[in-house]
C-alpha cells in the first residue's frame, strides 16, 4: 500500500514539466527569489495533485513567465530553458514539500540518504516508477529513525513520493545546466 502511494506521487510529479532545488548563484536563485510566497505555495499544492488541471496550467504559465524573465536577465541559452524551467519547478516543489513533510514529523533527509541524493550522490532518475528496492529503502530509513510507518497516512506517503520525484528532477536537471 505504501509503495503504490509513493510511486503514484512520484509519477504525478514527473508527469508535469518541472523541477527545482536549492543552489547558490543568481541564475539558480532568480526564480525562487522572484516568485511570490503564494506562487510557491500554489506550486507545492499543485505538485501533490490538489488543484484542478486548468488552475495548474495557469500556474505553470505564471511560473513560465517568471522563468523566462530570469532566463533573459541571466542570459540562459535557449537550449537550456527547458531544463531551467524544470529545475526551478522542482526546486520550488522540493522546498515546499520539505516544510510540509516536517509538519507530519517526517524529515526529508531520510529520503535523501535512502536514495543517495545530493551534490555527490547517485541521484537516481525517478521519471518512471520507483523500484521496490527504492521504496523499501525509504521505508526502512524512516523505521530506523523511529517513525511508526503504520501511523503515516496515505496523503503523507504521497508527499514523500512527490519529494523523491522532485529531488530526482532537481539534481538531474541541475547537472544539465552549464552554469
Amino acid at each position: 500500500m505504501i509503495r503504490s502511494f509513493m510511486a503514484g506521487a512520484a509519477l504525478a510529479l514527473v508527469a508535469v514539466p518541472g523541477v527545482a532545488a536549492a543552489q547558490e548563484g543568481a541564475k539558480f536563485d532568480c526564480v525562487v527569489k522572484t516568485a511570490t510566497p503564494d506562487v510557491k505555495a500554489n506550486i507545492g499544492v499543485a505538485m501533490t495533485g490538489e488543484i484542478d488541471e486548468a488552475s495548474r496550467e495557469a500556474l505553470f504559465k505564471q511560473l513560465g513567465a517568471i522563468v523566462d524573465g530570469c532566463a533573459a536577465k541571466n542570459k540562459v541559452a535557449d537550449a537550456n530553458k527547458g531544463d531551467y524551467f524544470d529545475y526551478n519547478l522542482a526546486r520550488i516543489s522540493r522546498e515546499w514539500l520539505v516544510t510540509d513533510l516536517a509538519k507530519a514529523n517526517l524529515k526529508a533527509d531520510i529520503v535523501d540518504k535512502a536514495l543517495d541524493f545530493g551534490p555527490r550522490g547517485a541521484n537516481p532518475d525517478l521519471t518512471g516508477d520507483m523500484t521496490d528496492e527504492q521504496i523499501n529503502s525509504i521505508v526502512q530509513g524512516y523505521i530506523a529513525a523511529g517513525v511508526d510507518i503504520d501511523s503515516v497516512n496515505e496523503k503523507v506517503w504521497e508527499k514523500v513520493g512527490a519529494y523523491a520525484a522532485a529531488t530526482s528532477i532537481y539534481w538531474n536537471k541541475r547537472k544539465l545546466l552549464p552554469f
